[in-house]
């Protein structure tokens, strides 16, 4: 029996990200069946006084989500693993707690690095607020 029967998997379209993704998928099949996986990716909240002229930001966002969500769900889908894409909006650290707790997650797992230098700034953070609130334990993947 496993105590981590729910992992919430946070994912940004990074390569650590991708890497948090298959070791959540790692340790899925050696639980055998007896977990769940949640595959959460938080768009950020963008703070912009006038967004470009012609241009759906908001869209534009949800199309980045699904771009990042689509192929993480093709990556589990004959995986025999169960599991759910959520999409969350606003500040990623906060969200990630939020949803842990909302899904009774037992285990985070996250990459510790984002995409560019600034992301990776921001994510450095995201992961180090998360292990900081979680309500769970929390495994980072680089």
């Amino acid at each position: 029996m496993s105590e981590f029967k729910h992992i919430l998997v946070a994912i940004d379209g990074s390569e650590h990200a991708m890497k948090a993704l298959e070791s959540a998928k790692t340790l899925a099949k050696q639980l055998q069946g007896d977990s769940h996986l949640t595959v959460l990716h938080v768009n950020p909240a963008l703070s912009m006084n006038e967004p470009p002229v012609g241009i759906d930001v908001e869209e534009r966002i949800e199309e980045e989500g699904r771009h990042i969500l689509e192929p993480a769900a093709d990556y589990l889908k004959d995986e025999g693993i169960s599991y759910r894409m959520l999409a969350g909006h606003g500040d990623p650290a906060s969200i990630i707690c939020e949803t842990a707790q909302q899904e009774k997650a037992d285990l985070i797992i996250m990459g510790t690095r984002g995409q560019g230098l600034v992301t990776e700034l921001i994510l450095g953070s995201v992961s180090h607020y998360v292990i900081q609130h979680a309500p769970c334990p929390v495994l980072t993947v680089k």
